[in-house]
Parts: structure tokens; C-alpha cells; sequence
């Protein structure tokens, strides 16, 4: 008797179809598919002149996707610095939850929402550092991202730049 339990259960095990992968597989990504690819822009960064670059991949059979960001500050100049941050972004239907990381040592949970055009982030905790960043979609193809802060005062803007796609 107790072999066949053993048995039954694994075979119970072996033929249960891979949930996870299925169900990432069909689930829609929304406006990150069209932001899927390496983007740049020459925009300002932190109110210095910089050269960005981000580049937007789905990672893990399509659960995740993968937000490389590089700002490079002062290019070209004795103050040049580079701030490279990653982020990766879950996403059930509208919302969005997450984690980033940065070489300024910031860790952040990410949660947010998308809609067909645009993915609003909020990082970090409300009784820490918090701040906000648009991604959208415009109807030329580019994507305009524009970063927030809050502090005192409310929100601050710190970065807003419009990134073209990166042609092979």
C-alpha cells in the first residue's frame, strides 16, 4: 500500500504541467514590449549635461523585465561620473512591483502601474527616500522619462529626457 501512494505521488508530480512558465508565457506585457530594446539620449541628467542610455529586456521566461539604466554626467570633462542603476519589474495586468539597485548603494522596492502607453514607478519607502519616475510612450516611437523626488517642498522634478531606439 504504501508503495502505491509513493507511486501515485509521483507520478502525480512528473505529470503536473510547469504553472510558472505557462503562465508567464501567456501573460501580456503590456507597454514594456514596446519598450523592449536599447534606447539613448543627450538629454541633462541631475542638471548636468549627460549622455543616457537604458535598455529594456524580459528576463526569466517572461515573469520579469530588466531595465539597465547608464547616465554618464559631464562627458568628456574632468567632472565626468557615471550613475548605472538596474531595475526589475513584475507585472500583473496594470501594476507593477519590483526591486532596483544602483552604484550609489540605493536598494529599492519598485510599485507602480502601466497602462497601454505609459508605467508610472514609485521607489523607495514613504518614511525614507521617495520618488517617482514616468516612462511614456509617445507617438513618434521615443519614450520620455521623467524623474521625481519628494521632499519637503513636494514633488521635485531632477531628470527629464527623451530617449530614441538604439537602431542595430
Amino acid at each position: 500500500m504504501k508503495l502505491a501512494c509513493i507511486s501515485l505521488a509521483l507520478i502525480g508530480l512528473c505529470s503536473t504541467p510547469a504553472l510558472s512558465q505557462e503562465a508567464c508565457a501567456d501573460r501580456d506585457p503590456g507597454v514594456l514590449a514596446d519598450f523592449e530594446g536599447d534606447w539613448q539620449s543627450d538629454g541633462n541628467a541631475f542638471g548636468q549635461p549627460a549622455e543616457s542610455r537604458m535598455s529594456w529586456a524580459p528576463i526569466m521566461d517572461g515573469c520579469f523585465w530588466r531595465l539597465e539604466y547608464v547616465i554618464d554626467t559631464n562627458p568628456g570633462t574632468e567632472q565626468a561620473n557615471t550613475f548605472h542603476g538596474m531595475g526589475t519589474h513584475h507585472h500583473e495586468g496594470s501594476e507593477i512591483t519590483g526591486h532596483w539597485v544602483d552604484n550609489w548603494g540605493a536598494m529599492h522596492s519598485l510599485r507602480g502601474s502601466a497602462t497601454e502607453t505609459e508605467l508610472i514607478v514609485y521607489w523607495g519607502e514613504p518614511d525614507a527616500q521617495l520618488g517617482r519616475s514616468r516612462y511614456t510612450l509617445t507617438e513618434d516611437g521615443a519614450i520620455q522619462v521623467t524623474d521625481w523626488i519628494l521632499n519637503e517642498s513636494g514633488w521635485q522634478q531632477f531628470n527629464d529626457n527623451r530617449f530614441e531606439r538604439i537602431e542595430d
